[in-house]
């Protein structure tokens, strides 16, 4: 667990966050890390990946001076710390300020433990813990689901999750969902990883976000239907 050596408040400039939210000090962008930890897992060289959730720049501080790998930023919680329950209720713009503010506080911990850490922390070049963002439906159509993957992408997210609710959608928790048909599921999904590698192309290979895909059609149309649709996701 990460401790300061000391009490003191540390000052970041807005222009210096902004900067270092995008890439950390070796141009590595936040998809290519999460990536990279993906791939250590699937070597055998790092365990599981747990993923505390974050809403914030204030829970996403302290999850990365916790000594997590990365971290999560969750629609439940969004809405929540907004005074509503999980049901679609908060905009893509609220999304996206959360967005920002958990970047900002993922940079201003990285900047920190590289300045007050203890041992090897204290040394090392700061590096942000990767984040992927709850994406819920997409916020719309599929030019939106690519309108919402270049905005985390902006904001400096390394994945983005996209389900197949039908809109408004309910928390996974709960009872009472429903999935959109299968082709507009698909039809999502390919917009999110279209417009992750239209970001790719204008930005460099791996700044776009990693996608996840989330299938709720377990409850709603059995094991054998929803195997299917994550084979294909």
């Amino acid at each position: 667990m990460f401790r300061r050596k000391i009490i003191k408040p540390t000052l970041l400039l807005l222009g210096q966050l902004q900067t270092f939210t995008a890439t950390n000090a070796f141009g590595c962008p936040p998809p290519e890390r999460l990536r990279r930890l993906l791939q250590s897992v699937e070597r055998g060289e790092a365990s599981i990946l747990l993923l505390p959730c974050c809403y914030d720049g204030l829970s996403a501080r302290l999850v990365a001076l916790n000594g997590f790998d990365a971290t999560f930023m969750t629609g439940f919680g969004v809405s929540g710390v907004n005074g509503y329950p999980d049901t679609q209720l908060v905009s893509f713009n609220e999304m996206m300020s959360a967005a920002n503010s958990v970047a900002e506080g993922l940079a201003s911990a990285a900047l920190e433990k590289a300045k007050y850490g203890e041992g090897d922390a204290a040394s090392a070049e700061p590096v942000a813990i990767p984040c992927i963002a709850d994406g819920d439906t997409g916020y719309g159509n599929a030019i939106n689901v690519k309108r919402t993957v270049f905005g985390y992408a902006r904001a400096g997210m390394a994945g983005m999750m996209i389900e197949d609710q039908v809109a408004p959608k309910r928390c996974g928790h709960v009872a009472g969902k429903s999935v959109v048909s299968f082709a507009e599921a698909v039809q999502r999904v390919k917009a999110a990883c279209d417009a992750r590698d239209e970001y790719e192309a204008l930005f460099g290979k791996g700044t776009g976000p990693l996608i996840l895909a989330r299938t709720d059609s377990l409850v709603t149309d059995g094991f054998g239907k929803s195997s299917s649709t994550r084979m294909v996701f």
